[in-house]
C-alpha cells in the first residue's frame, strides 16, 4: 500500500485533467463529503463566534478583488 506522500507525489504529476476527475471522484465519497461538511460546519461557527465577540469589519469589496487578483498573478498582498 503507497503512503499518503507517495499518493499525493505521484497526484501532483497528473495531468491537469485527470487530477480534476480524481478530484472529482474522491468529492463523491461519502466519508470524504462527511469530513469536508464537518470542517465546513466548524468554519461558520467560528465566524459567528467571531460575529458574537464583535470581531467584525465592514466588507471591503475593492480590497477582497486587489488581493483576489494579486494572488492570481503571483504578486504578495498584504
Amino acid at each position: 500500500m503507497s503512503t499518503l506522500a507517495e499518493i499525493k507525489d505521484a497526484a501532483a504529476r497528473l495531468p491537469a485533467e485527470e487530477r480534476s476527475e480524481l478530484i472529482t471522484w474522491l468529492g463523491k465519497a461519502e466519508d470524504v463529503s462527511r469530513i469536508r461538511r464537518e470542517q465546513l460546519r466548524r468554519e461558520i461557527q467560528i465566524g459567528l463566534d467571531e460575529i458574537e465577540r464583535g470581531k467584525v469589519a465592514p466588507l471591503d469589496i475593492r480590497e477582497i478583488k486587489r488581493k483576489a487578483r494579486a494572488g492570481r498573478d503571483g504578486t504578495p498582498h498584504d
